[in-house]
């Protein structure tokens, strides 16, 4: 179990801005993604989550994590106020900053109330009674995640940004026609993003058999499904023609603050005709094209009465399938996977596709993805999230920690509290900066 410590600033906004409440609590719990906040927040306050404003990891002493962070939130009843121009420079200086414009829709608590709302009357249809107010489990800019008890058990909503609006469709097509694809979906309403998914389990320590097995089923039922699902090509010959891109100086960051150094750079660019090698047999193989995650760890799988299931298609794509398979992030972060239990589930994984191939032939497919796959990752930073982002720090060199591993060869667990812990996007999936699931190096 992580150990952690946080400094938590919670910064209320009067709806005129230029009223404000500041209160500061020291947690044991997770924030990053919005989880406990509301809850850390005094019990006389009235008010919606608004956005993290800052946050900046302290290290790690005697094994618990510390960290500060400072979140907005939005006051919707009577509090105890200051004016805004008697209050210190910085709080005035967060205040502006919270009123700046953003295009993300749950940061305002309009949308919020007309989310409950639609909630409340999709659970209704259903002859489901919510019984208390939703849990926040994820609020960051690619996502919001609800947990919304109701007298049946939870049920979970989704929302996603709109250059992420096509989970939806696909979600909704997985769940019903390819089990243990996607959670059961109660309601869906593609043009505003909304996800409303019935609870398909929890997380898990992995049978890492029984999650490679489970994957290749999914893949190999995804083909039939391939011209309904209108998905972007992202398999080799794609990421192919981003390279150029990918190892620019300034995707690299080469020189800058986390960037990779010139040495590094040089290495990685040297590493180029093998990888373009790689992708081109990839291309040439046999196997067909499936559906593909590019984002599938640990989090992003859980299991319940009817077996496994895989969360949080944000990244859906026609690929190869092997650019998924990579075994290593099904771990969670700080467990070292054992060398024999990885060899096990590959080898059953690859026996599956033995109908287009030879053993001989799958393992060095295999082999080439799970490089290949590292690019199609960073890519989906580069290419998926960085450009459509209104506070771009976030996930500023997140791609990096993927092409990272090209240098040092095998994938491994990044720590926490990176962004490119996805899971963070997921649907279940709360890892994160402070959960037990692998990162998918974007928990997105």
């Amino acid at each position: 179990m992580i150990r952690r410590q946080t400094r938590l600033h919670l910064l209320c906004v009067h709806p005129d801005g230029q009223r404000f409440a500041r209160q500061s609590v020291s947690v044991d719990l997770a924030t990053y993604y919005g989880e406990n906040v509301l809850e850390a927040a005094p019990p006389a306050w009235k008010a919606q989550l608004g956005r993290r404003l800052s946050f900046a990891s302290q290290g790690e002493v005697n094994g618990v994590r510390h960290s500060e962070t400072t979140w907005l939130l939005h006051a919707t009843g009577a509090m105890s106020w200051q004016a805004l121009g008697a209050a210190p420079e910085q709080v005035q200086v967060e205040v502006r900053a919270a009123a700046r414009p953003n295009r993300t829709p749950w940061f305002h608590p309009d949308w919020q109330r007309q989310a409950a709302a639609w909630i409340s009357e999709q659970l209704q249809r259903r002859g489901l009674r919510q019984v208390a107010a939703p849990r926040v489990l994820k609020h960051w800019q690619i996502s919001l995640l609800w947990q919304v008890p109701t007298c049946s058990g939870p049920v979970y909503f989704k929302a996603v940004p709109e250059h992420f609006r096509h989970e939806v469709p696909v979600t909704v097509q997985l769940a019903g026609k390819v089990p243990g694809a996607a959670p059961p979906v109660l309601a869906c309403d593609p043009e505003q993003g909304f996800l409303l998914m019935a609870d398909a389990g929890a997380p898990l320590e992995p049978d890492l058999k029984a999650v490679m097995l489970h994957l290749a089923g999914v893949q190999q039922a995804s083909v039939t499904l391939i011209p309904e699902l209108n998905l972007p090509d992202h398999g080799p010959a794609h990421i192919a023609s981003r390279l150029d891109h990918l190892l620019s100086d300034e995707v690299l960051m080469v020189g800058e603050s986390g960037g990779l150094t010139c040495d590094e750079a040089h290495l990685l660019r040297a590493a180029r005709p093998g990888l373009e090698a790689a992708l081109s047999r990839l291309e040439a193989s046999s196997l067909p094209r499936t559906l593909g995650h590019a984002d599938l760890h640990g989090g992003n799988v859980v299991c319940g009465p009817g077996g496994l299931t895989f969360l949080d298609w944000s990244d859906a794509s026609l690929t190869h399938p092997f650019l998924d398979a990579q075994p290593e992030y099904f771990f969670p972060t700080g467990h070292a996977p054992d060398p024999a239990e990885l060899a096990c589930a590959t080898e059953a994984y690859l026996r599956c596709w033995t109908d287009h191939a030879s053993l001989g032939e799958l393992r060095a497919l295999h082999a080439d993805a799970l490089r290949a796959a590292e690019l199609l990752r960073a890519l989906g930073y580069v290419d998926g999230i960085q450009p459509f982002m209104d506070d771009p720090a976030e996930w500023r060199g997140a791609h990096l920690l993927h092409l990272r591993q090209l240098l040092t060869g095998a994938p491994e667990a990044p720590g926490d509290l990176r962004p490119a812990h996805r899971e963070g996007r997921g649907y279940l999936s709360t890892s994160g900066s402070g959960g037990s699931g692998a990162r998918a190096r974007r928990t997105r």
